[in-house]
């Protein structure tokens, strides 16, 4: 179910074969366990690939993906100083013009839109990914999804050709940046009431069987101050989790414990290293992705604190 809502599940079927490994059941058990698991995937994967050929001709499975790419490239490539002169390659030629061009005009500009991750470079119709979008097809009648999903390709090879040629830089502008929001993650969305807007769209309306498509807010500013506690008690849960692992698998009790409860703690852990790290090179990281992260670690971190006071309160019940 994660995995058909956000793409940021697509790690977890790895985890989950990974426990099915672990499992003291027969090959032909696990076996069976990893086709129950992949048959759903495999037949979600299709379904969208089938229904991105019908709607657009193309046949891929996220045309999202090519877009983001380029967009954490470019967040990169337009805060490095000085990037010398490099040679082109043709294909690239005319979004690099447009990009080079874009990155000049910003630094006329006081409050710069890129000076922190976020969505600009993917949906900003003045930042280059749109720009190019808009000149190639600004005298074609292709409607503007397919438009949209013609560039991907595109785009994937240019972020990538850009990370390649930067490889430091990237780090430093786009991998550096995005490890602090994973641990202070912004509010964005989440702290604005309906985007300081009062109306939602038809769909909307329709969808929550709405009387109107006007809404209202419980502040005048339309501010969600709730939201804000959010972000510091994600930083908290995270290092109580990462300190109270590293106390635990140092401590005699991570020797003497049962061996299910042992692989349980090395499972979660990884799970908590795998969405790190997928979170930081996938896309600018926002408190709306890091839910199941911090739903998650909150529960592990409590059983691991839970587990460590235990084994205080033993040492001193029982002093050698």
């Amino acid at each position: 179910m994660a995995f058909t809502v956000r793409y940021n599940a697509l790690y977890y079927p790895i985890i989950s074969i990974l426990v099915i490994l672990l499992m003291q059941e027969s090959i032909k058990t696990k076996i069976f366990l990893i086709l129950m698991l992949l048959t759903p995937i495999s037949l979600f994967v299709i379904y969208t690939i089938r229904t991105y050929k019908a709607n657009t001709g193309i046949t891929q499975f996220s045309t999202f993906g090519g877009w983001q790419i380029a967009s954490n490239a470019l967040f990169m490539y337009a805060h490095i100083p000085s990037p010398g002169a490099t040679p082109i390659p043709k294909e690239f030629k005319e979004l690099h013009d447009i990009t080079i061009k874009h990155i000049d005009s910003l630094k006329h500009v006081k409050q710069r839109p890129d000076n922190e991750l976020g969505i600009y470079y993917l949906w900003d119709d003045n930042a280059p990914l749109k720009l190019y979008m808009a000149q190639k097809y600004a005298h074609d009648t292709i409607p503007y999804l397919r438009q949209w999903a013609l560039v991907p390709p595109l785009y994937k090879k240019y972020g990538l050709w850009l990370i390649s040629k930067y490889p430091i830089g990237y780090a430093r502008y786009y991998l550096l940046p995005n490890l602090r929001n994973y641990c202070y993650p912004p509010t964005e969305f989440l702290a604005i009431d309906n985007i300081y807007t009062d109306t939602v769209e038809p769909a909307a309306v329709n969808w929550f069987r709405y009387k109107t498509n006007k809404v209202t807010a419980r502040s005048k500013d339309r501010k969600i101050i709730f939201t804000e506690l959010f972000p510091p008690i994600l930083t908290i849960i995270n290092l109580t989790f990462f300190l109270t692992f590293i106390f635990f698998i140092f401590s005699r009790k991570f020797r003497l414990v049962d061996p299910y409860y042992r692989k349980t703690v090395i499972i979660v852990a990884l799970v908590w290293i795998s969405n790190l790290i997928f979170s930081v090179f996938a896309s600018p990281i926002v408190l709306r992705y890091q839910l199941f992260s911090l739903i998650f670690t909150f529960t592990f971190s409590g059983l691991l604190v839970m587990s460590i006071i235990e084994n205080v309160t033993k040492r001193e019940s029982h002093p050698l």
